[in-house]
């Protein structure tokens, strides 16, 4: 009796998390870390919205594999509320590769991302990115630098945006002020913020996320931000959690861009 439970909620977890993610498909061919993993979402009959996470690591570290580890309750929250979910590696710091080299992978990550929409069954218009520390600041400068999507491209791929509609950052690091604050405008991407940094951290300082909590709200950039119990930036309610709140400030954003379904 006990072995036949255990399979019956093996079974029912195997149902509600979706099928077999897709391991190091290769988004591009300029480099070896150009590669992802996918999470179909769960069989809707419908195009999904995508979730595409970029790792954190100073831009010198991390690994596209950490998400599923480390962070696998954000992963499994975010296909139970009808996303598919990348994600993606990108060439690190070295002498042949700096941070604007590294932002041009990410951002032929999502031009793929968008070019696999009929194969993958996910909705090219409806693409939120989101990471921690190194991550958060490639998702905010893809979604508010000039879009890299090269119109008259022979390359069917390069004439798709790389902006997402909707990013999520996390653990906000201390570089904010210089590269993505100048980057805002009136008008762009929501943006939803967490960090559980204490003050004194040098590296996240939760005055970053505040930074760009404040400058999105002069910009009427629709924004949301919690902290956690180490710092004093605003706590999420009880009976709720940021994860939870992340997910369903999401879902309220993407209520207002037209699905490939309705077209």
């Amino acid at each position: 009796m006990k072995r036949i439970t255990v399979l019956l909620l093996m079974w029912c977890a195997a149902l509600s998390f979706g099928d077999e993610p897709k391991r190091d498909v290769a988004y591009d061919t300029k480099h070896e870390r150009d590669v992802l993993d996918f999470w179909p979402a769960v069989a809707s009959g419908k195009f999904a919205p995508v979730f595409v996470w970029f790792h954190g690591g100073g831009f010198q570290t991390g690994d596209k594999s950490e998400f599923e580890k480390n962070r696998f309750a954000m992963l499994q929250a975010y296909q139970d509320a009808g996303f598919a979910v990348a994600s993606c590696n990108y060439p690190l710091l070295s002498q042949d590769i700096d941070h604007l080299e590294i932002a041009r992978h990410c951002a032929r990550a999502i031009q793929f991302l968008r070019g696999q929409s009929k194969d993958w069954q996910i909705d090219a218009g409806r693409i939120v990115c989101g990471g921690a520390s190194a991550g958060a600041i490639i998702s905010e400068y893809l979604a508010y630098q000039d879009d890299y999507a090269m119109i008259e491209s022979d390359d069917e791929v390069a004439r798709l945006s790389s902006r997402p509609n909707i990013v999520v950052s996390l653990w906000q690091p201390w570089r904010t002020k210089e590269i993505i604050i100048p980057l805002m405008e009136s008008g762009e991407a929501p943006i939803f913020l967490y960090s559980n940094a204490p003050p004194k951290d040098k590296v996240h300082p939760p005055w970053a996320a505040d930074l760009v909590y404040k400058t999105a709200q002069k910009l009427a950039i629709p924004t949301l931000m919690y902290g956690g119990d180490q710092n004093e930036l605003p706590q999420v309610v009880s009976g709720t959690s940021w994860l939870e709140q992340s997910v369903q400030f999401c879902q309220e954003h993407l209520e207002h861009i037209k699905s490939v379904d309705d077209q």
